[in-house]
């Protein structure tokens, strides 16, 4: 059906139903699956000379692990990551480390994460790089 004198025409009544974004019924937000961002990621360990306890900010016991619910601990700014959040983080070999952010740091602000390590030898291999992250829900 075509427009006569610039007024579209009526939706036909059989036509199907057109997509919408699924938004969040608490913020109403849309809501976006498998949104990879960038980051710039660093490593750390839970014991060091100066200022390491072995505990996260959540106050998990990381001096004999780096793990917790089967996940990599990361350090994050809770501003942009609320914490306890379950990530799925790419390296740029496109090795991915399911992790999930425990921890926070100083020089963690914005979209910076640290990961964590079981030595500083692992630490200082991974060095800083720049890492796609998925917020998993």
């Amino acid at each position: 059906m075509a427009a006569i004198n610039g007024i579209p025409p009526n939706k036909e009544p059989d036509s199907p139903p057109q997509p919408t974004a699924s938004s969040s019924q608490v913020t109403g937000k849309s809501a976006k699956k498998d949104v990879w961002q960038t980051y710039e990621a660093t490593a750390y360990i839970a014991m060091c000379s100066e200022g390491c306890t072995g505990f996260t900010y959540t106050e998990l016991d990381v001096r004999n692990t780096i793990t917790h619910e089967g996940r990599r601990v990361v350090a994050v700014d809770k501003r942009v990551i609320p914490l306890h959040t379950p990530l799925t983080i790419r390296l740029a070999d496109g090795t991915e480390i399911a992790a999930i952010a425990e921890d926070t740091g100083g020089a963690i602000k914005g979209h910076k994460l640290d990961v964590l390590f079981a030595t500083e030898k692992e630490a200082r291999q991974f060095g800083r790089q720049e890492v796609r992250v998925k917020i998993e829900n």
